[in-house]
């Protein structure tokens, strides 16, 4: 009886330790991928920003360039930025995305006005990069990576 008991006791231990070592190995699986989500995310986010930045690069330059048209550049940002897809893995934070992208617009747009003006003093478009800076940090820190340093990205 002693021994029945004693088996029964071990077998049911048994059941109980793989039991829990299958929970532990199925949120060990889950774990590893949403890691790999994670990953994959801010890779998506790192590559979208790094096509902006070569927008914006150009676009800045475009801007004071003499014989540019300040205007023709400002739109040929919205253009381009805007053909700059936001990847299928960054959908969560289309909204963002496209408000930052739509604030970077409306910088360029005053940036020319003022260009053409014959103005140094751009007070008055910072608020629109701002904007940008302030969104895409939203969405840098929402996937758990250090923001740009965005200011040293414009001119």
């Amino acid at each position: 009886m002693k021994k029945l008991s004693f088996l029964l006791s071990a077998a049911a231990l048994t059941l109980m330790l793989g039991a829990c070592s299958n929970e532990e190995a199925s949120k060990g699986e889950e774990t590893a991928e949403s890691a790999d989500e994670s990953k994959e995310v801010r890779s998506a986010l790192l590559n979208y920003q790094g096509e902006v930045t070569k927008i914006i690069r150009n676009t800045d330059a475009s801007i004071i360039a003499e014989g540019q048209n300040p205007a023709e550049a400002a739109a040929a940002f919205e253009k381009d930025a805007k053909a700059v897809s936001i990847p299928e893995k960054l959908t969560d934070y289309t909204k963002d995305i496209e408000a930052a992208v739509d604030s970077l617009s409306q910088y360029y747009v005053k940036k020319s006005e003022l260009v053409k003006a014959g103005s140094e003093d751009m007070a008055e478009a910072e608020p629109f990069k701002e904007e940008y800076i302030n969104s895409m940090t939203k969405v840098f820190e929402e996937v758990e990576l250090s923001p740009p340093a965005f200011k040293s990205v414009f001119q």
